[in-house]
Formats: structure tokens, sequence, C-alpha cells
């Protein structure tokens, strides 16, 4: 059931006539799945150091460097993403992001190169900045503690010019007078990156029901929860299907 509600933005009026429920009884059954499903598998997308052993990892760098990446100790993508809302009667201005001029929820999420989600946080307001938010998560931390190869040597994620650069996060050359060899290597890298879009892609078109925003209502539906168990549920259809992601590297799901 929660499925069926997630995967087309339908009409309540049309779930009742389909099951014979009231609209309310269905609306509460799919945020009480919603909510078991966050609460019992919520850990599966914050980073794992069980699973995300140095030599994982270390794996993981090398089929990225396999597929073209200019520095062979990028283990990662990372990058945010905007659901939009409905238009909020208050507080509007929280969630304004005047970039892309719509009201919004913000997240932000790590991907290795077997298609899974290892690490997201979100929601956040919409107005806040993709490095603003990476320093609010406490990612940094994990990066410092566990995104080392077996030698000892340092591995990173990749970022869009949005993040700087850290001791465990790179990112395109920035500026207006770049030299021909960083563009290059901006150019190969932005290969390497791309993924992660298809990631947020992936959400919207296998669960349309968030991208119909005019469902998406602050503090009337829970809308970060539905997209949190949305990513939950993508990983498991990476495991079980090995799409778009895996296939681009090569690189099998567990």
């Amino acid at each position: 059931m929660l499925l069926r509600r997630l995967t087309f933005p339908i009409r309540l009026s049309d779930v009742e006539m389909q099951f014979g429920w009231e609209r309310s009884r269905f609306s509460r059954i799919t945020q009480l799945t919603a909510g078991f499903l966050w609460n019992r598998w919520k850990h599966l997308l914050h980073f794992d150091p069980t699973r995300l052993t140095r030599e994982k990892l270390a794996s993981y760098a090398r089929v990225i460097k396999a597929k073209g990446a200019h520095f062979p100790f990028v283990a990662g993508l990372i990058d945010g993403t905007l659901q939009k809302n409905a238009h909020p009667v208050r507080n509007q201005r929280l969630v304004y992001n005047g970039w892309k001029r719509i009201h919004c929820l913000k997240y932000h999420a790590v991907i290795t190169p077997d298609g899974l989600v290892i690490h997201v946080f979100g929601p956040v307001d919409g107005r806040r900045h993709d490095e603003t938010v990476y320093k609010e998560s406490g990612l940094s931390d994990l990066l410092d503690k566990h995104f080392w190869t077996p030698e000892g040597q340092s591995l990173y994620i990749y970022g869009d010019p949005a993040y700087s650069v850290s001791a465990h996060v790179m990112a395109p050359f920035k500026g207006p007078s770049i030299t021909p060899e960083e563009q290059h290597w901006n150019t190969a890298m932005s290969k390497i990156r791309e993924p992660i879009e298809w990631l947020f892609k992936e959400v919207s078109q296998k669960f349309t029901f968030l991208d119909f925003s005019r469902n998406q209502k602050i503090l009337l539906t829970p809308c970060g929860l539905y997209y949190l168990v949305s990513l939950l549920l993508c990983n498991a259809h990476t495991i079980l299907h090995y799409p778009e992601i895996p296939q681009y590297f090569s690189c099998l799901p567990p």
C-alpha cells in the first residue's frame, strides 16, 4: 500500500474506490508503514564502518580509477538535492531557495560505485547552501575516522563546485582562468560525478509521488519521511536489479 502511494500521484478518493477503504485509513496506514520501515532500517542510510572497511573503500577507489578518474583515491561521490514542496502558508522564507526559486527541502547523499547510498543527511530547509549542509551533517568526522586505505593513505569523496576542498573532499577547479590541464581534470571528473545525479533522477522516477509538489505539504504530509524511505527502497532495488550506476562502474552491489 505504501508503494501504491509513492509510485504515482493518485488522489486519495481514487484509492478509496480501489481498496474500498476510507481515505483517512489509507493515509494512516501508509504513514505508519513508512514510519516502521524508517525506524527499523534507517541505520542502512548512515555510514556503516563494519561493511565499509578500509579494504572495501580502497576497492571502490580502484573501480572509480578504472573508469577514468585522474586521481586514484576517490571512493565515493557527494551531492545535494532539492525536493520541491507546495507553497507554504507560513514561514515561506525558511524553505525558499533563491537559486531555483522554489520552496523545497534539501538533502545530501554520498554514494559508492556499486550504486548504494551509504550516507544521507536531511531534510533541512531549502535555503541552505550545500557546503553549509555538509558542515552541519557531521560527515567530516566520519571521513576523518574511516576514509583511509589499509596503508594509511587518505581517501576522498568527490563533489560539485559547491563544496570546498578539504581533508577528504575533492571538488573541481574553480575560477575564471583555469589552465587547460585543470579544465581537462574537470571534464574527466565530471563524468565520474555524473552518476549521483542519476540517483536523484531514479528516486523521482520510481516514486513519482515525490515529484508532485502539490502533495508535498510541509507540516501536513511527512515529506522528509517519504523521501528517506524512498532512498531506502532504492538501495533495495539496486541490490536486487543491478541498475544503471553499478553497470556504469562495473561494480556489483552486495
